[in-house]
């Protein structure tokens, strides 16, 4: 009787330090993406538009508008979403440069569950981050919204990274899309830092010729500038 109730003990020994070993670093990976009342990032955005209509003839991507701008993003207050999650709103300014005042632009919501990080953004819910955080994860980013799935992984994990004049000691890199052939580019990903969120955000999606010169398509940066609390 002794023998069996020894190895039960070991077993339940190793599946609580089994435990143990997951619950640490599940927690630690959610500072990638932070939901601290109060706090904020700032964003340089540069959005490149290539316009069709207005090339010249025979002369592909004479036509191009640039923009740019700035986006502060502030962690605002709790509540329960109609899901059930413990959600956070995230209110969103824009200004054409540093020296204007914000304006509102727009309120997303950001919620974390056990598995994933997701955002509302324009009534759209994206599944932003898988937990916990591994080289060979794959989820669908489109699981909760409408749209076909989009098989998005890391390129990235837990690696050092130098964004415009900032040094971030631990960032993860998805790849959300891509998609380069003859005929389009197209490119979307997003890094976070530990205990800052968001700091860069890429999404490309360019029509091209034979040649490989651009026809159409859009470009866009989102960049840190800065962040606090």
């Amino acid at each position: 009787m002794k023998r069996p109730l020894l190895l039960l003990f070991v077993a339940l020994v190793i599946f609580s330090c089994k435990q143990e070993k997951l619950n640490f670093p599940l927690q630690s990976h959610f500072g990638y993406f932070p939901l601290e009342p109060g706090s904020w990032v700032v964003y340089d955005v540069d959005s490149i538009l290539h316009l069709t209509d207005d090339d010249a003839t025979n002369q592909p991507d004479t036509s191009i508008a640039a923009y740019h701008f700035q986006l502060k993003e502030v962690v605002d207050s709790d509540f329960t979403d109609g899901q059930g999650y413990h959600a956070y709103f995230v209110t969103r300014f824009k200004r054409l440069s540093d020296t204007l005042p914000w304006d509102f632009h727009s309120r997303w919501v950001s919620n974390l569950t056990e598995l994933s990080a997701q955002r509302v953004e324009d009534n759209v819910r994206y599944v932003k981050l898988s937990f916990p955080i591994s080289i060979d994860a794959t989820w669908n980013g489109n699981a909760f919204n409408i749209y076909g799935p989009e098989n998005y992984t890391y390129s990235e994990v837990h690696a050092p990274a130098d964004i415009a004049t900032m040094h971030f000691d631990s960032t993860v890199t998805v790849l959300q899309f891509q998609d380069f052939n003859l005929i389009h580019r197209i490119f979307k990903e997003e890094r976070f830092a530990n205990h800052i969120g968001l700091v860069y955000k890429q999404r490309d999606s360019l029509n091209i010729n034979a040649i490989s010169q651009i026809t159409n398509g859009v470009e866009y940066r989102q960049v840190i500038s800065s962040y606090g609390r």
